[in-house]
């Protein structure tokens, strides 16, 4: 498993009032809680599938042999327009995008090698696709619903992990 770092956006990946309306909240005294649920269930849905919802700034570390080995990116999918880096300076060729990004070191790029590149569907609530936004108002949804109770099971709600799972990627 590659350890990476991820900035997170400030953009959310669910406007309030579709979330206000998927949970059926009509008054405006929950909007903090309902919002912070939002940002919680996003966060998990992007832990389990290892995506990026909107554009976020992932760096990682890797050990390079030399041979123009293809480093598969652990956050997908590339952001539009992304910025990639190696070691601090911006590559442009040798980049796979797509959901499960990856690039490929230039020919005598040894040791460690620091890459940053930008991952996610964009920069706006709009840019997250509808089945994913669904997923995330079903994790909030169940964490308002939830709220107190000392005996639930953490994790995913089946709704949003059938969802999550079609964006995870399979790893040989």
């Amino acid at each position: 498993m590659t350890h990476y770092t991820r900035t997170p956006s400030a953009a959310v990946p669910v406007d309030l009032t579709d979330a206000k309306d998927h949970l059926r909240v009509m008054h405006d005294d929950e909007d903090l809680a309902i919002q912070r649920m939002v940002l919680a269930a996003a966060r998990e849905i992007e832990a389990y599938a290892e995506i990026a919802l909107t554009r976020q700034t992932i760096s990682l570390v890797v050990t390079a042999e030399g041979e123009g080995d293809i480093i598969s990116l652990p956050v997908g999918p590339l952001a539009p327009e992304a910025e990639v880096t190696v070691d601090g300076v911006p590559v442009t060729t040798g980049i796979s995008g797509g959901r499960w990004p990856s690039i490929t070191l230039p020919v005598g790029t040894t040791g460690a090698v620091a890459i940053t590149f930008e991952a996610g569907f964009g920069d706006t609530a709009g840019s997250v696709p509808d089945d994913l936004a669904l997923a995330i108002m079903e994790q909030a949804a169940f964490a308002y619903d939830s709220r107190g109770a000392v005996d639930v099971k953490p994790g995913l709600v089946p709704a949003a992990a059938r969802i999550a799972a079609r964006y995870r990627r399979v790893r040989a």
